[in-house]
């Protein structure tokens, strides 16, 4: 019988260009901040990334933000919209991740309207 993985929240299989572009990269180190020889080899490296990334999308490299992780991204885009956008009003469900409901009631604590 063949199996079918349905599980891909956090754990889907790489594209093979992108494993391999990753396997090219993954030696090189240094802090894109940094203003050493090898920092600025690693900026190089993320915003050749950002720039592939945003043309790929159709936008601007400076629209192109990179997160460590799922739940910076959650709080970041939920934050950042109340801040940015204006928001005022929320409206979630309580099956969403806790990274979410966990923004979510952050919101509401400040002000924000959460149905």
């Amino acid at each position: 019988m063949n199996r079918i993985y349905f599980d891909n929240a956090a754990t889907s299989p790489l594209d093979p260009e992108v494993k391999k572009i990753m396997h090219e990269i993954m030696d090189e180190i240094g802090n894109p901040s940094s203003i050493h020889q090898e920092g600025r080899q690693a900026k190089t490296i993320l915003e050749k990334a950002r720039k592939t990334v945003a043309s790929l999308l159709n936008v601007a490299p400076g629209e192109i933000f990179f997160t460590s992780t799922g739940t910076e991204a959650d709080n970041m885009a939920i934050r950042c919209s109340i801040d940015d956008l204006g928001v005022k009003h929320i409206i979630s469900s309580k099956i969403e991740h806790h990274a979410v409901l966990h923004s979510v009631e952050y919101c509401h604590h400040k002000g924000i309207k959460v149905s």
